[in-house]
């Protein structure tokens, strides 16, 4: 039964979060650029652009495909995303879009996503599978967790003078002043520097708002670190652990999909 709970929650605070990431059609509170540059890169050089960047009111990239637009549009891993036809993984664009309004994270991924239901027609929904997945548990059979993790306070984070309470990540590390264990659950699998593949679910049974630093070896290092595998970081730093298992994992799915009308 904890079992079955603790899947369903995960599944609801999925789609809760989907449902946030929906725009409102027709809507004056929409958040889009003021200006978008889409180019295929079919038979063109590229042009001098940085290969990625996100900054206040801008974002680019040099040569993407549309799959890995939408994975960080809707902030989904590579292995969540079906549906679509060939080209969604193998046409490349160049994309230069920009606001003169300042953004947050999540309100440039709202942008990102307008741009693509505006410029590529593109239509998603989501769906339930079974799919391996690893359950997040606490490592310790007394309950203890490990040295650089801890609890805050009821009003400590989000109160009258808060703390952060954000998520920083970087290559071979995630750093937070204050988030739900199933946040970083959530953020194990969808950081790619972790290397974990599949979704993770909290499973710890432990409710309330925590600070922690997690180093570990990142998956995209060139070159060998000293540092642990994020297994390994999970038990010793955090004192918790990944259970491999199997459970409902949402995908996003893509529905119907257009090439770009050229600039």
């Amino acid at each position: 039964m904890h079992r079955a709970a603790a899947a369903m929650i995960a599944i609801l605070c999925f789609r809760a979060a989907f449902a946030a990431q929906e725009l409102p059609t027709g809507s004056a509170t929409v958040l889009a650029f003021d200006v978008v540059s889409i180019k295929s890169l079919a038979g063109m050089a590229r042009a001098r652009m940085p290969g990625a960047r996100e900054s206040q009111g801008r974002f680019a990239r040099a040569s993407a495909t549309l799959r890995q637009l939408v994975q960080y549009a809707y902030d989904v891993q590579p292995l969540q995303i079906k549906g679509g036809p060939a080209w969604v993984s193998t046409s490349r664009f160049q994309v230069d879009a920009r606001t003169e309004r300042t953004t947050t994270p999540a309100q440039m991924r709202a942008m990102v996503r307008h741009m693509l239901a505006e410029r590529f027609a593109l239509k998603v929904h989501t769906d339930v599978r079974e799919r391996p997945i690893y359950r997040m548990v606490v490592a310790r059979r007394d309950g203890k967790l490990g040295p650089l993790i801890y609890r805050i306070d009821d009003g400590e984070c989000g109160g009258s003078n808060p703390q952060p309470c954000d998520l920083a990540r970087w290559s071979g590390g995630l750093m937070s002043s204050g988030m739900g264990l199933q946040q970083l659950a959530a953020a194990l699998f969808n950081t790619s520097q972790t290397g974990v593949d599949r979704p993770v679910v909290d499973h710890t049974g432990l409710a309330g708002m925590f600070g922690f630093t997690l180093t570990f070896s990142s998956s995209n290092a060139a070159q060998m670190s000293d540092d642990p595998s994020i297994f390994t970081a999970l038990r010793e730093q955090l004192g918790l652990k990944l259970e491999p298992a199997r459970g409902p994992v949402e995908q996003l799915v893509i529905d119907s999909v257009q090439q770009p009308m050229p600039n």
